[in-house]
């Protein structure tokens, strides 16, 4: 019984057990009598097969589920290759749709690929206009389309734009009002390019604004002209007020516009007789920068952009760009580039930004002197072997914002472009730095009626102004004089010599009279030493 139970307890994976049987003489003989015990036979052969089928039905259900599993991912796949199939066909649906939305947009630009016409009308940018905006926005009227509907103290010149209107069509020889519609339309296109930012009025209500504006410009300029009798031309203070907002950058329309509407109120006198005998005598009124000539005054070559430009060419007349001394030449942009790159970046070759204050100048040897006759206010010029920087004359001009939006015009300009009164602000905002700077311009007299106000006058400005290096610098040439002038020893030595014994005719007896006793001293000395070396 035993016997039979032992290969039930031996475990299903172990090795057949072998038992030895004895031989014929009672010997144990293993090797020949050796026989091996089958333990798959019997009880444990049943049990065996039992496993055996329970793995059979394990492996069949795995390969169910893993079929199964299969299926849903063939399916998953297939749903996910349609969506991807649906979205291609979506996406290029809508592709297609926002092309043809954006070659509309295209297909409306005027002009060809690379070429683009010249954005002459800008908005004044920069943290500096929100600090200022009195100096860039109209007070009294709008003109152009960025202060439109600007406010309440703006409203009513509307009402003088429709009665300015009715009077030029009522000039004899005149136009009607059908005419300048259709001229109005004729520019719109052409007109609204020349602003720097999209105009969001669709295109009747920015020729009926064409219309209004620039008859408003004209008739204004033609009242005035044949001194009739009109209560804004009449009133100083609305007068003032209107001319200094049609000098504003952002109250401009393009000279085009005036210049067609002249032509319709006048039977075609044409845009010389506009500018030389209408504009001239009152963009001219506050440039007092010495005696002017009728060559000074004739109209700019090539396309006049608008009033501003106008009054800018006038301002600062074109004869000026040669520098007037100071080696100043307008560049092409190929020029200045070649310029900037072949330019040694050393401290000792880089030009100066900017000038010392006027007293440092003058204790370095420097001297200042009004300049006589100057062909404008930035007329400034350098005599590099006396050291005399002549200035022009500064008077009572206290236009403070026609100055700003000039200066902002000429920012507005390409970027090679001399920058002459940008540079000719830095240069007075340099040189005038404290209260003494003020005193030593005006006993040269520089400032005629000035003091520490007109030297706020310039610091205010030079804040409009970008920073120095970044300024294509029509002084350029003479701060490159000066500073080499003020380097050199003796005349610093010499300067200190005049300012502390020759300033004054006290000092300057005082000098001469201990100039003399020394002098006195060493004949004295000369004549008691040599008896003693000749006694005869």
């Amino acid at each position: 019984m035993d016997s039979l139970m032992e290969p039930l307890l031996v475990p299903k994976d172990h090795a057949p057990v072998v038992a030895a049987t004895p031989g014929e003489h009672g010997g144990a003989a293993a090797d020949e009598s050796s026989t091996v015990v089958d333990t798959t036979s019997g009880p444990a052969r049943a049990l065996a097969d039992a496993e055996e089928k329970t793995n059979d039905d394990g492996d069949v259900q795995g390969d169910e589920l893993s079929a199964s599993v299969q299926r849903r991912l063939d399916e998953s796949s297939g749903v996910e290759k349609e969506d991807e199939e649906e979205e291609e066909i979506g996406d290029d649906a809508e592709a297609d749709d926002m092309a043809a939305r954006m070659g509309c947009r295209l297909a409306a630009l005027s002009g060809k690929a690379h070429e683009s016409e010249p954005l002459t009308i800008f908005r004044v940018a920069g943290p500096m206009r929100e600090r200022n905006r009195h100096l860039y926005d109209p007070q009294m009227i709008s003109i152009g389309p960025f202060h439109r509907g600007g406010g309440r103290h703006l409203a009513a010149m509307e009402a003088h734009k429709w009665r300015y209107l009715r009077d030029i069509l009522a000039r004899p020889g005149g136009a009607t009002l059908a005419t300048y519609a259709r001229a109005a339309r004729a520019m719109e296109a052409r007109a609204r390019r020349r602003y720097a930012e999209p105009v969001a009025l669709p295109a009747a209500e920015f020729a009926e604004m064409l219309l209004l504006d620039g008859c408003f410009v004209v008739e204004f300029f033609l009242k005035g002209q044949e001194s009739e009798e009109d209560a804004l031309i009449n009133a100083t203070w609305a007068m003032q007020n209107v001319y200094n907002d049609i000098l504003l950058l952002e109250n401009q329309l393009p000279f085009f516009v005036l210049e067609r509407f002249y032509d319709l109120a006048t039977g075609g006198l044409g845009r010389d007789y506009f500018v030389t005998n209408v504009l001239v005598n009152y963009l001219t009124v506050n440039i007092s920068a010495g005696p002017r000539d009728p060559e000074s005054t004739r109209p700019p070559d090539g396309e006049i952009h608008h009033l501003l430009h106008l009054y800018y060419h006038w301002f600062l007349p074109p004869e000026d760009r040669l520098g007037s001394g100071s080696g100043a030449t307008s560049k092409s942009e190929d020029e200045a580039l070649e310029e900037m790159t072949s330019k040694s970046m050393d401290d000792d070759e880089r030009t100066p930004c900017l000038l010392p204050p006027a007293s440092e100048l003058q204790d370095s040897g420097v001297t200042f002197r009004a300049k006589k006759s100057p062909r404008s206010m930035v007329d400034v010029t350098f005599d590099r072997r006396g050291g005399t920087l002549e200035i022009p004359a500064v008077e009572s001009y206290t236009n403070q914002a026609t100055f700003a939006n000039l200066l902002a015009y000429e920012q507005s300009r390409g970027r090679w472009e001399l920058q002459r009164l940008v540079s000719y602000v830095l240069l007075m905002a340099s040189v005038v730095d404290a209260r003494r700077d003020v005193e030593v311009l005006q006993r040269a007299g520089v400032f005629v009626g000035g003091d520490e106000e007109t030297a706020a006058f310039y610091a205010h400005l030079g804040e409009l102004c970008p920073p120095p290096e970044f300024v294509n610098n029509y002084y350029a040439g003479l701060f490159r004089d000066v500073r080499e002038y003020c380097g050199r020893s003796w005349n610093r030595h010499r300067a200190v010599l005049v300012h502390d014994y020759f300033s004054n005719p006290w000092t300057c007896m005082s000098a001469a009279a201990a100039v003399f006793l020394l002098v006195l001293t060493v004949v004295q000395t000369i004549y008691t030493v040599l008896p003693y070396y000749s006694p005869n």
